[in-house]
């Protein structure tokens, strides 16, 4: 793209054949100089290997998939979302029967996920592997994951 100084005010339409193709000329030399110079960077880095062996050519793929778009069967999506829901539900209704959690906690509620992990008077006495900004145990989905892996570890060593 040639660079001008005020783009509203110039007269593209009476500008010399030889200035456009001097300024086009000086534009790939310096985009040019500047993907030598980042290939020359990059070298080696496991993120050039990324770049070209799996975003490069994906790349055609996401601009077809960005021009089209794609299609959605919205009732297959529906019924997947309400089995989704439905799933959720009975999960959850299932934690109600766990000694330590009661009818009154909210299971979407930090506070009260906080008091049953990890410091309630009848809680799961959990470790915190993870503290909030604050200093509270934290119940981060980060987190309540890798408080399951640490348990699923305990379990199998169990076996």
């Amino acid at each position: 793209m040639l660079t001008i100084d005020n783009p509203s005010k110039f007269d593209w339409a009476n500008m010399a054949l030889s200035d456009c193709a001097e300024g086009n000329a000086m534009d790939t030399y310096f985009t040019l100089k500047l993907y030598d110079l980042l290939m020359e960077k990059l070298e080696g880095d496991p993120v050039l290997k990324l770049v070209t062996e799996v975003l490069m050519p994906s790349l055609e793929l996401f601009s077809e998939v960005e021009y089209n778009g794609i299609d959605i069967d919205v009732t297959a999506l529906d019924t997947v979302g309400k089995a989704l829901a439905s799933t959720n539900m009975d999960l959850e209704d299932s934690l109600y029967g766990i000694d330590v959690v009661s009818p009154d906690d909210n299971l979407s509620s930090n506070a009260d996920l906080q008091k049953i992990l990890y410091t309630g008077e009848d809680c799961l006495e959990l470790y915190p592997p993870d503290k909030t900004t604050k200093g509270a145990p934290s119940v981060s989905a980060p987190t309540l994951k890798l408080l399951l892996d640490q348990i699923n570890e305990e379990l199998q060593s169990r076996e």
